[in-house]
């Protein structure tokens, strides 16, 4: 039996709403693109919801903003960046939390995660910040939820930008709140693999208005065409045609209507699909408790006050060589496999030509490159799949 770490989760529902966007004729971003962000800023509890085309372009626009001059003013007193501030970062995370930081003149700071969590760290956060520090960017790893009560107090307290990338987090809630709606900005990829997906696609969400517009115009190269305030800001340039008035830098970060047309289905689906995720990894969880209290392995450990979304199912193993040889081991069975992204990005080569700042060690993130892995806890999976797996592990262990 062949178990991928994802299946496609759409269906003729999403099929229709795309043939729909094909026979209109309208097929860059218009109407189904406004009125999904309208529904996911609903759903998510914010303010304002910004799509983009993918979440990496929802972090590179994040960064990008917080350097510009019309950046306003955080909610926990955070100012403009200028180039050389310093940004605190997870070792644990994706290659694009990290490049949009160093592409907008920034400088990552590195700190360790807690290797069974996977989240960041917040006393190694407090321990870095600096003179430097402008602001705090965690990663809700696959899933879980960084302890966000304690980030924000450290935010308010250093007056930081805290901007949450929840691309691998949608639905995920901390202490009855979705994550990515703490800070001052939030990020959400809907990649094929994601927890919804769009084929390529990501939100930017901020409750500051004066925030939203500002994504708004860099979305679509400074223009002021989508903007909420478009007639207020154009009386302010009279000598110029409105129709190509541009107010800052921007990029072409555009969403299609067929995007927004998968995604306005695939929403209204979303909470079923956690649901799924939940019940599969609760399950093997329960199934597998003998095995887990040997101490041969342990599944990541769910944050206080957090009700998951699972995005796979990650463990750390008791050592290095036992990792190696059960990932051999479920491969050779079909059971396709990942290391917790990735792992300590510290390591990675492309770090060598990256302007950036280790605070303290990083054995937590090591623990996590050198001994985790998971493997796929999708809402499509069966029954039958899930106790293929459940027999190739139990296989291994006894």
């Amino acid at each position: 039996m062949k178990i991928p770490l994802n299946t496609s989760t759409f269906d003729d529902l999403e099929i229709n709403a795309a043939i729909d966007v094909l026979r209109s004729g309208f097929l860059t971003m218009g109407e189904r693109c406004f009125k999904f962000e309208d529904e996911f800023s609903k759903y998510i509890g914010s303010r304002n919801a910004v799509y983009v085309n993918s979440g990496s372009s929802a972090n590179l626009m994040a960064f990008f903003a917080l350097t510009n001059p019309m950046c306003p003013k955080g909610k926990f007193g955070g100012q403009r960046l200028m180039p050389g501030d310093e940004v605190i970062v997870p070792a644990v995370t994706w290659s694009t939390t990290i490049w949009p930081v160093v592409q907008a003149g920034l400088v990552p700071v590195l700190v360790d995660s807690d290797p069974y969590t996977l989240q960041m760290d917040i006393n190694s956060v407090k321990k870095a910040i600096t003179g430097k520090t402008r602001a705090i960017c965690p990663v809700h790893v696959l899933g879980n939820s960084v302890a966000l009560q304690e980030l924000q107090t450290v935010a308010k307290e250093n007056k930081l930008w805290l901007i949450e990338d929840t691309c691998e987090s949608l639905g995920t809630r901390y202490d009855g709140k979705y994550v990515g709606t703490f800070g001052d900005i939030g990020t959400y990829s809907f990649f094929f693999s994601h927890h919804i997906t769009t084929i390529e696609g990501g939100m930017i969400v901020t409750d500051n208005d004066e925030m939203a517009e500002l994504f708004r115009a860099m979305r679509a190269h400074g223009w002021t065409r989508h903007l909420k305030n478009r007639q207020a800001v154009e009386q302010k340039y009279p000598d110029i045609d409105p129709r190509f008035l541009f107010i800052t830098t921007g990029f072409n970060l555009r969403p299609t209507e067929i995007n927004a047309a998968f995604g306005m289905q695939q929403l209204k689906k979303l909470e079923g699909f956690n649901q799924a995720r939940r019940d599969v990894t609760d399950f093997w969880i329960k199934e597998l408790s003998p095995i887990i209290k040997t101490g041969a392995f342990k599944p990541m450990q769910i944050v206080e006050k957090t009700v998951p979304t699972w995005f796979g199912f990650p463990i750390i193993c008791e050592s290095n060589e036992l990792r190696n040889r059960f990932q051999k081991h479920l491969e050779s069975n079909g059971i396709e496999t990942r290391p917790v992204i990735c792992g300590n990005l510290a390591r990675q080569p492309a770090m060598k030509a990256v302007n950036h700042r280790v605070a303290g060690d990083l054995t937590g993130a090591d623990t996590v490159m050198d001994r985790g892995l998971f493997w796929g806890s999708h809402p499509m999976m069966t029954n039958e799949e899930k106790n293929y797996v459940l027999k190739i592990v139990k296989e291994f262990f006894t």
